[in-house]
């Protein structure tokens, strides 16, 4: 039996290399967005900005009114879902005898990178591009759409647009140029003014005839102001289309200069990783009290969840922004409750205990990017409430089933439910399998309500990232206090993950996701390695996680990540699998997850959370009837996700730079088939935690021959450079500076204590 297991393990693994192998050999980095979710739309918006408008596949607009600024008091989860502004435009082809729409086809980013969204149309011999970009007209945003009409054939054609929408649910009535509700205010003004507008439909809507003369091209303008009375319509009036859609070039190239600047030799990978970095900066926001959001969506996500903070204010810190990183967690503060506790969003009182950590490793993480010690000395009450909070609340997992009514704890109530955690029967004085565990709380992502060890990971981190600063404060007694309850608690987890893994079904052992239902869903148990350390990247545990993964992948990515079970997958999710791939040293695997994660994303770079790949299979909730019933290849959840894009930034920044163990990694994900002779990749200002920004060059100027070219931290650090050669080339000759030095064994070679601009030569 133990044989035929082996060898099972052996076949999977030979396949999944084979079919990885196979797909990097045909090309090894090419975008086709084959398995991109069929219910998809895009986004558009100003960095940091309240108005967050989402493009259809057919072109029209959608957006909500209700931005945090204008949030009820008590407002449900997904209050921004509601999505109550709409712009509709359909444009039609229009013959003597019958008017033919012009149907929607490929939609894209301009220019491949900036933020805007370009959709195909085409009703016969005329083709229609609609550009959609968001922009500021002095202090004014506004939403601008350019409609270019080309008329192909040898004859003169007329086209129709017609607008209708409405704007907080009021409908706009037609009037000359302009779509305009009843109590004032503007939703669209048409531009040039001279177009042939009429009101349709009671005037609901406003219909802008064209004549076409033959092989022409003609421009309509579209301007969406937000929130604009009509009596002021001259805060958009004056400006042309062209100038805003300078203007909003303009700003984005402005936000990408300041930041970090990388070239690949793959410029899909390298306009994915700047569009990211622009949906990330989209995907924030202010409240009505100044505090600033990093949001998970744009709509039904229009929330802030602590974990999901960590990674998106990370990759702020890799984008050169921690004073935004700064900005968030100074809302985080200010929704922390007396006690310490922070759970999931701040509206909703879910127990979502893996915010806790969430929060804390972002404030570590700024402090280490950082260094700035005033700071840490106001955040760091912060860490120790919720440190003493943990460390008072996992009480409540011990307290026994015949505890007096009074001293029981409360299940706080949550809107759903997944599926009830199980409770094994237990002998006489045996704890249960959550003994020394946080208490009860909201499973999310597919695991049941409960116990769920990613949540304690995240946990544990907190009471390190409180006691890591509390050593850097000088605070002795805190930071005694704070090791002692870390090991009490990191006894209590492996502990439970001891007993987990008698319940496991199936070899390899593999790290269970709850202590009773060790094969929930596995999404947020990579949390173990990044960012926590919790357990080292090739612990065997994590090695059979990753063989189970490996059995059970779909279009190349795991399944069992989320709601949607064995039968979806989790694209933005699956960057975090491939993080812990690259801390590996597994480059070949990291690639082809990051490849195939691109591959599921929709055609402007952005992802939603899951995604349908096989509908026969029960989903992981069944309590969840909009998912059970969602057909192949259709996404669920908010899009775009935020996490995916800002897992994007910090895959990418990784493969190209990471610290680890205190030294700095470079290439270190880089497969060989990435660069070729006569290409280079390069790396400027990165931040990093090592003392101050990198910058790099890589050039392949001939055959066996690769220079790279480093600026190092001003403090001196460990580098460590692993040259992307082919094959099973290794290093026949090193050259540092100019002179000899020892040949490495293989790819790599080792620099010690590097402070200043250093050339590295190799010949292979």
């Amino acid at each position: 039996m133990l044989l035929l297991q082996a060898a099972n393990a052996m076949r999977f693994t030979l396949v999944f290399l084979c079919a990885m192998a196979a797909a990097l050999a045909a090309d090894p980095l090419t975008i086709t967005h084959q398995f991109a979710n069929r219910n998809a739309h895009s986004l558009i918006g100003l960095p940091m900005g309240s108005h967050k408008t989402l493009v259809e596949k057919d072109g029209s607009l959608r957006w909500s009114q209700w931005s945090l600024k204008r949030r009820p008091p008590d407002s449900p989860f997904g209050f921004s879902g509601q999505m109550d502004g709409a712009l509709g435009i359909e444009t039609f082809r229009i013959d003597t005898d019958r008017e033919t729409p012009f149907q929607p086809g490929p939609q894209r980013l301009y220019k491949g990178r900036y933020p805007f969204v370009e959709t195909q149309l085409t009703a016969g011999d005329l083709t229609l591009e609609e550009l959609t970009f968001a922009v500021e007209a002095r202090t004014q945003g506004l939403d601008v759409v350019r409609l270019q009409v080309t008329n192909r054939s040898g004859r003169a054609l007329a086209v129709e647009t017609r607008l209708s929408g409405k704007h907080y649910n009021l409908p706009g009535h037609a009037r000359e140029n302009k779509l305009i509700t009843r109590d004032g205010f503007e939703i669209v003004l048409v531009q040039p003014a001279a177009a042939a507008c009429v009101p349709k439909n009671n005037g609901l809507t406003l219909a802008c005839r064209w004549t076409m003369r033959a092989n022409s091209t003609q421009t309509l303008w579209l301007k969406v102001p937000y929130d604009l009375p009509a009596a002021s319509e001259s805060a958009i009036d004056g400006e042309t289309g062209e100038s805003l859609l300078a203007h909003a070039q303009d700003l984005w190239q402005a936000i990408w200069a300041k930041g970090p600047q990388i070239h690949l030799p793959q410029k899909a990978l390298e306009d994915f990783f700047y569009s990211s970095f622009a949906y990330v900066l989209i995907l924030t926001e202010y409240d009505a009290a100044g505090d600033f959001w990093i949001l998970d969506g744009p709509g039904g996500y229009r929330q802030f969840w602590g974990r999901g903070e960590y990674f998106q204010a990370r990759a702020l810190h890799l984008l050169g922004r921690s004073d935004l990183a700064r900005e968030s967690l100074e809302h985080a503060f200010h929704i922390q409750m007396d006690d310490g506790e922070w759970d999931g969003p701040p509206i909703s009182g879910w127990p979502s205990w893996d915010n806790i950590g969430g929060n804390a490793a972002g404030a570590w993480e700024y402090y280490s990017f950082t260094r700035d010690r005033a700071w840490l000395a106001r955040a760091y009450p912060h860490l120790l409430a919720a440190a003493r909070w943990i460390g008072y609340h996992r009480e409540e997992s011990d307290i026994e089933s015949d505890a007096p009514a009074g001293a029981k704890p409360t299940r706080r109530a949550i809107p759903w439910s997944c599926k009830a955690e199980t409770a094994p029967k237990l002998q006489p004085g045996e704890k249960s399998y959550w003994s020394g565990l946080l208490p009860w709380s909201y499973g999310d992502s597919g695991i049941p309500e409960g116990h769920a060890f990613p949540h304690n990971f995240f946990a544990l981190y907190a009471l390190e990232c409180a006691r890591k600063a509390a050593v850097e404060l000088g605070k002795t007694e805190d930071a005694a206090w704070l090791r002692s309850e870390y090991d009490s608690y990191r006894s209590a987890i492996f502990s439970s993950i001891d007993r987990a893994l008698k319940l496991e079904q199936g070899a390899p052992a593999y790290l269970p996701s709850m202590p009773v239902s060790p094969e929930a869903a596995w999404s947020q148990s990579f949390v173990a390695v990044y960012p926590t350390k919790l357990f080292k990247p090739d612990d065997p545990l994590l090695t059979g996680l990753l063989t189970r993964i490996e059995r059970s992948m779909r279009q190349g990515l795991p399944t069992n990540m989320a709601w949607l079970g064995f039968g979806g997958v989790w694209p933005g999710n699956s960057l975090n699998v491939a993080e812990v791939y690259l801390r590996r040293g597994d480059v070949a695997k990291a690639a082809a997850m990051l490849v195939a994660t691109l591959n599921h994303s929709y055609s402007t770079n952005v992802w939603r959370e899951e995604i349908r790949v096989d509908k026969t299979i029960p989903t992981a909730c069944p309590n969840s009837t909009n998912n059970r019933n969602l057909d192949n290849q259709m996404g669920t959840g908010d899009m775009p996700e935020a996490w995916a894009n800002a897992n994007l930034v910090n895959l990418v920044r990784d493969m190209l730079l990471l610290e680890q163990d205190g030294a700095l990694g470079i290439l270190g994900g880089i497969p060989a088939d990435w660069i070729g002779v006569g290409d280079e990749i390069s790396v400027r200002d990165a931040p990093t935690l090592l003392g101050g920004p990198v910058s790099y060059r890589l050039s392949y100027p001939a055959t066996g021959k690769m220079v790279l070219e480093l600026d190092a931290p001003k403090e001196a650090v460990d580098v460590i450079v692993r040259f992307p050669l082919p094959g099973t080339r290794a290093i026949r000759s090193l050259q540092i500076d100019g002179r000899t030095d020892a040949r490495p064994a293989g790819s790599v070679v080792k620099l010690q204590k590097v402070h200043a601009a250093t050339r590295v030569e190799i010949q292979f």
